[in-house]
């Protein structure tokens, strides 16, 4: 006679699966595709384009516009003056209907500081301050 038992210690529970082998291999991968990724970049994807004047017609920008030269020197529809007679000519009221603001154009090549320190002479005036940008003619819409 045979007596077939099934010993208990084969009994195991089974076996649940572990994701966090899985998600480790993914969050590495992503990691790896951002660092490949992020040294393609170029930097002069990150440069930019000024404008550039050739023809200036003075005659179609707003006014009061105030213009500084290369040079320094400042010019306020065309006269020549120097900081404080411009802020002492803007300090009036704008004229009925007309915007209170004064519009500067400076070169491209202006020192910061020399822009900074000309709409810092304007504030005095009580007058919004914008500067005035011209389109290259040269380029793509």
């Amino acid at each position: 006679m045979s007596i077939t038992t099934s010993p208990l210690s084969d009994q195991r529970p089974p076996r649940r699966p572990d994701f966090g082998l899985a998600q480790v291999n993914i969050v590495l991968l992503l990691v790896l595709f951002f660092l490949v990724v992020g040294t393609i970049v170029e930097t002069d994807e990150l440069s930019v384009d000024l404008s550039k004047t050739e023809d200036l017609p003075l005659e179609r920008l707003p006014r009061p516009l105030l213009l500084i030269a290369p040079d320094g020197t400042w010019a306020l529809d065309g006269q020549a003056m120097s900081a404080a007679e411009v802020a002492e000519a803007l300090s009036a009221p704008a004229a009925e209907g007309q915007p209170n603001a004064v519009y500067i154009l400076a070169p491209q090549d202006l020192p910061a500081d020399s822009l900074i320190a000309a709409m810092e002479a304007l504030v005095p005036t009580g007058r919004a301050v914008s500067l005035v940008t011209l389109k290259d003619k040269g380029a793509a819409p």
